[in-house]
């Protein structure tokens, strides 16, 4: 929580969809304090309950890459 509210402090780019989505599977990248990105992978189940997957990647194109792997697996 606390790294979530620096990255508020200073500034940082919010988090980017991405443009591969299904009616359940969206994603963002999110570029990571420590260098590298975080993949988000935002999952919403019959309930309307929405979960989520993070995946540290070093690269943005392994971070997108990734992305559009696990929202292609939904059709």
């Amino acid at each position: 929580m606390m790294l979530i509210e620096h990255e508020a402090r200073v500034g940082l780019p919010r988090m980017w969809e991405h443009p591969t989505r299904t009616h359940t599977r969206r994603g963002g990248v999110v570029a990571s304090m420590v260098g590298g990105y975080t993949a988000i992978l935002l999952i919403r189940q019959p309930s309307g309950v929405e979960n989520s997957v993070r995946k540290q990647c070093a690269t943005l194109d392994e971070a997108e890459t990734w992305l559009d792997k696990q929202i292609g697996e939904d059709d």
